[in-house]
């Protein structure tokens, strides 16, 4: 089952974009698939971890950065070779005017939660050092940022993804809590689409 569960995300999110063309199909596939395999193998006691403990440094260091994240997109989305059909591939993905608060919403505030306990707490290990699963996970990105920048891009996107959650790990290593991590992934999360949203509404 672990194999199972680190190819899941390629698979539904793959399937969601490439096959049926609809980020909310992809999301929410990609949900489903994390409870189903969770509870298949019976990995909801992760979901402990996310009891809240605050430790006031790492809080302030990882809120701060997952809200730099947002921020420095969008002061410099004008300096990122995107391609220029992006908002018509938005609106194909069913990320229209009327819907992208929603997916915003639904995103910052579902996702975090159910990857941090995911990758973080039940996939993941206690090691000090950059380990398979923070590829993985920043590896499955791909599939959505592939279609919208280059290549150089993409393998800085899936670097820094990577060293994020190799970061939100050790918090977790550190507190014994995904907390902090969950909600550092919301701001990040937040603030990236917000980002996105509001700069292609500018197109």
């Amino acid at each position: 089952m672990p194999w199972l569960a680190r190819l899941l995300p390629y698979l539904a999110v793959g399937l969601g974009l490439l096959l049926f063309d609809n980020a909310w199909l992809a999301l929410i596939g990609y949900h489903v698939g994390i409870l189903l395999v969770m509870g298949h193998s019976r990995a909801f006691g992760h979901f402990r971890y996310l009891r809240p403990v605050l430790h006031p440094g790492w809080a302030a260091l990882a809120w701060i950065l997952s809200c730099l994240a947002g921020l420095l997109l969008y002061l410099g989305w004008d300096g990122i070779p995107l391609h220029q059909a992006l908002p018509v591939s938005l609106v194909s993905l069913g990320l229209t005017g009327q819907s992208w608060p929603w997916f915003i919403a639904y995103f910052a505030l579902v996702n975090p939660w159910l990857e941090e306990t995911y990758w973080r707490g039940w996939l993941s290990g206690p090691s000090k050092f950059l380990v398979a699963e923070d590829f993985l996970f920043s590896g499955y990105h791909v599939i959505i940022l592939v279609q919208f920048v280059s290549l150089a891009w993409l393998a800085l996107a899936v670097c820094i993804l990577a060293a994020a959650a190799w970061f939100w790990r050790q918090i977790f290593r550190k507190t014994g809590s995904l907390f902090i991590p969950a909600i550092a992934h919301l701001l990040a999360d937040f603030s990236i689409l917000t980002a996105i949203y509001l700069r292609t509404a500018l197109l």
